[in-house]
């Protein structure tokens, strides 16, 4: 193999590395702030909760956010009043008034930029009371069988269209750059036309 065909061979197999690595290498999106924040012990009781996120939301259509949002009591009880407002990367959740002095957790799921379920937990108390435990998981993650349920709904309504354009894409592109570098290897090399010698040079003038 020349020294041209080595360099393209090589240049062809780094740009299919790029692209079948870049796909996957987007980031989930995080929580970035929350009212109430985390822990916050509050004088009287939200009307709201608001949560603000690092990239924007998936809305699927105009009567399912693709969020979720529970603010439960120590009985179990769901304060949320099912009102969700999505917008860009903005969520707020209205609560029924009345909310008694006690600790509550903010169980949250929503759909991510890449497409991606993430979900957490934010407690915080009215009032001087106790905080709220549970045996959830110690780094915030949801543990509620409804957000985990309606999660895995959102998943599959929401997720499935944007990491297929992006696997497709990528597929794509990298079966281009595999014909190409087939194409380019097998072309077969130009064969060198021998110069005349002086005889038949002599006899042709």
């Amino acid at each position: 193999m020349s020294a041209l065909r080595r360099i393209g061979a090589g240049l062809a197999l780094a740009l299919i590395a790029v692209l079948a690595t870049a796909a996957p290498a987007s980031a989930h999106d995080q929580l970035t702030s929350s009212t109430p924040a985390e822990d916050e012990v509050l004088a009287a009781a939200p009307a709201e909760v608001v949560m603000t996120f690092s990239g924007d939301l998936i809305v699927l259509d105009a009567s399912m956010t693709g969020a979720v949002v529970m603010v439960v009591d120590a009985s179990g009880h769901d304060w949320a009043s099912g009102e969700i407002d999505v917008q860009g990367n903005r969520m707020t959740a209205q609560l029924e008034p009345g909310m008694p002095v006690a600790g509550y957790q903010v169980r949250w799921q929503v759909v991510s930029e890449d497409g991606h379920p993430i979900s957490g937990v934010i407690p915080f108390t009215i009032g001087d009371a106790a905080p709220m435990v549970t045996a959830g998981n110690s780094d915030g993650a949801a543990d509620s069988d409804e957000v985990t349920t309606a999660g895995d709904q959102i998943a599959d309504d929401s997720s499935s269209p944007v990491r297929v354009l992006l696997i497709g894409a990528g597929g794509a592109a990298i079966a281009a750059a595999g014909f190409a570098l087939y194409r380019f290897l097998r072309r077969p090399k130009a064969t060198a036309v021998p110069p005349e010698s002086g005889d038949d040079a002599a006899e042709t003038l």
